[in-house]
């Protein structure tokens, strides 16, 4: 299979075919591939004296390096975006939850003949609390309550529809002329 090198294919086998490797952000030798590493550099990685890496596709999209009208810059080599995501309050649309309630308090008709609330229910004055059982309910209070936690922090998956195919790189080839 001829082609330039630098170029990027997508390939439907289970091999890289001759000249040609799998764009899976291996480390290649400077030396065994001069003309490659003119191309690429250090842009997908490598030390740049014995080493320097292909692009790494793996699982990956490719998009355009640089920016379009209303779209974010991509630098060449830029890796960018995850499979999954966990919402955080913070992601959500602000909102509210209407939550009413009351509070209905026991409560002793007589005077009360302890001066402790632990373990008593609110009586008629005196020493305010009662050891006797409850023979009324105070008047309803309107309280604003707070709603509890929800959910159970499972990443979203945010994959686009997808089908497993191999990125390959030529590696031996034309090289490519500058305008």
């Amino acid at each position: 299979m001829d082609g330039t090198i630098g170029e990027i294919r997508l390939f439907a086998a289970n091999f890289s075919p001759r000249n040609w490797a799998y764009c899976t952000g291996s480390l290649v030798a400077i030396r065994s591939n001069t003309a490659l590493f003119s191309i690429l550099g250090t842009t997908y990685g490598g030390d740049g004296i014995t080493t320097f890496g292909l692009p790494n596709l793996a699982g990956r999209s490719a998009v355009g390096a640089g920016q379009g009208p209303g779209l974010s810059y991509y630098a060449l080599g830029e890796i960018t975006g995850i499979n999954s995501r966990t919402l955080m309050t913070a992601n959500l649309p602000v909102h509210t939850h209407a939550v009413t309630g009351n509070i209905l308090i026991p409560a002793f008709s007589e005077g009360g003949n302890s001066g402790s609330p632990a373990g008593n229910v609110l009586a008629s004055k005196d020493k305010m609390y009662s050891t006797q059982e409850s023979d009324s309910t105070t008047k309803a209070i309107p309280l604003t309550l707070q709603v509890g936690l929800a959910g159970g922090n499972t990443p979203l998956d945010i994959t686009k529809p997808s089908i497993g195919m191999n990125y390959v790189i030529c590696m031996y080839g034309e090289f490519p002329m500058r305008n």
